[in-house]
């Protein structure tokens, strides 16, 4: 069982070669102290979360996840409290898509057959 919080998608850093150049990444995503980040890498807890809702945000982590392992860093992604893979977050991203284009679509059918009625 793990500590890490549901209804977050986070990513732990489990060992890396350069904690310098891993601080340097995280900061480019999450602007927390320096000391945060360290603390937060000693201890295995995330070093970058988000909701997994906010699909902004979720598209930072799996940049900041690529990065990361880049630089030769082993890094986790646990998502709801359960470790993950880089793949459910790309499929997440691409359903929030998916929903985002089929909601055009509607309002886009809706104001055409509304624009229709005036005629």
């Amino acid at each position: 069982m793990n500590n890490y919080p549901e209804d977050r998608i986070g990513l732990v850093i489990k060992s890396a070669d350069s904690i310098a150049k891993c601080i340097s990444i995280i900061r480019k995503y999450n602007p927390i102290s320096i000391s945060e980040i360290k603390t937060a890498i000693e201890s295995k807890a995330f070093v970058f979360d988000c909701d997994y809702t906010n699909d902004s945000a979720v598209r930072k982590i799996r940049r900041c996840y690529d990065e990361l392992v880049k630089t030769g860093a082993t890094v986790e992604i646990y998502e709801d409290g359960d470790l993950t893979t880089r793949e459910f977050i790309s499929n997440l991203l691409n359903t929030y898509r998916e929903i985002d284009q089929e909601i055009q679509n509607q309002i886009d059918a809706e104001v055409a057959t509304e624009g229709g009625d005036e005629e």
